[in-house]
């Protein structure tokens, strides 16, 4: 897949989506500016998905001056050519066209990207020269580069960090892999060490949120650790540490002039965040030059990308390159 600029027809009206495991999010967008938007939840089946993605984008689209010229979509999957190979959590188990698929309900130009990308892409907006890599962190790791404004994708899953390999003996990752960053570090790794230490009586304070009856996630981690809780922060200190060899390996093969973390989990001002920066620090090349910054939540960032993406696809096409 090309390099696909961003940006351009700050006039124009493009419709995005952001398609997760949980909401769906939907919004007509000028230039970077958000004009109306919707959410709604997933539904089950894929083909009621559909449906609801095309009723929330011409919902958003509804009445404006002008109709949306395309369609961009962040989707929480593998997206290459823009067919999704696999996207468990929505109903996608093998290749499917999914802007084909939107069609009968959707007659624009559709254009699909991994949600990770689409949201680096609106992250890294602010960064518009020089090449930038962006490492998201929820409830998987994801990322993406972006070189002058543009995403470097290659056949469309480059800058998928959560599964740089940090750990050849780790545990085992959902994409069948070992030891990648994403079996380490996400929130759902974190989240299922907190209700370990919980159910093994070796954390106090994570034992008695869990006794509460709701489920613990990597911010109940934070809390323990800042607490004084030893056990809770060496978890922390030990995903901290491997997601430092990751930053590695992202300045090894891309030497960007920096790597943003998007989420947070990785602010500065957390125990987790500072455990990142320490390791950091203590890990980078002598020669790197890399700068590290953070980025707060940024909701709209993934439909503002999205946005980007689908302007760009729709001028490489029209200029038929």
């Amino acid at each position: 897949m090309p390099d696909i600029a961003v940006g351009g027809g700050h006039d124009t009206i493009v419709a995005a989506v952001d398609w997760g495991g949980t909401w769906i999010r939907a919004a007509a967008v000028s230039g970077d500016r958000i004009v109306r938007k919707d959410r709604r939840a997933k539904p089950a089946s894929l083909a009621e998905q559909y449906v609801t993605v095309a009723e929330m984008v011409l919902h958003a689209t509804a009445d404006l001056a002008q109709p949306p010229a395309a369609v961009g979509v962040g989707l929480a999957g593998v997206v290459q050519d823009g067919i999704v190979g696999t996207a468990v959590n929505l109903g996608f188990t093998d290749g499917t066209d999914v802007a084909a698929a939107l069609r009968p309900h959707l007659p624009l130009p559709t254009y699909l990207l991994n949600d990770a990308q689409a949201t680096a892409l609106g992250v890294a907006a602010r960064w518009p020269h020089g090449t930038t890599a962006v490492l998201t962190m929820g409830t998987g790791i994801g990322g993406a580069v972006i070189r002058d404004g543009s995403l470097d994708s290659g056949l469309g899953g480059a800058g998928d960090f959560g599964h740089v390999v940090v750990d050849v003996y780790g545990p085992r990752c959902p994409c069948g892999g070992t030891g990648c960053l994403e079996a380490l570090v996400s929130g759902r790794a974190l989240a299922e060490a907190a209700g370990a230490l919980a159910e093994d009586g070796l954390s106090p304070l994570l034992a008695a949120r869990a006794q509460l009856g709701r489920a613990l996630h990597a911010g109940d981690l934070q809390d323990a650790a800042e607490n004084g809780d030893g056990q809770a922060a060496g978890v922390l200190d030990r995903s901290a540490f491997a997601l430092s060899a990751g930053l590695r390996t992202i300045v090894a093969t891309h030497d960007p002039q920096r790597i943003v973390l998007a989420g947070a989990p990785l602010a500065p001002d957390t125990w987790f965040g500072r455990a990142v920066r320490t390791h950091w620090d203590r890990a980078r090349p002598r020669w790197a030059r890399t700068e590290l910054h953070h980025v707060a939540e940024d909701e709209d960032a993934a439909l503002r990308g999205a946005a980007s993406y689908a302007l760009g696809r729709l001028a490489a096409a029209r200029s038929g390159s």
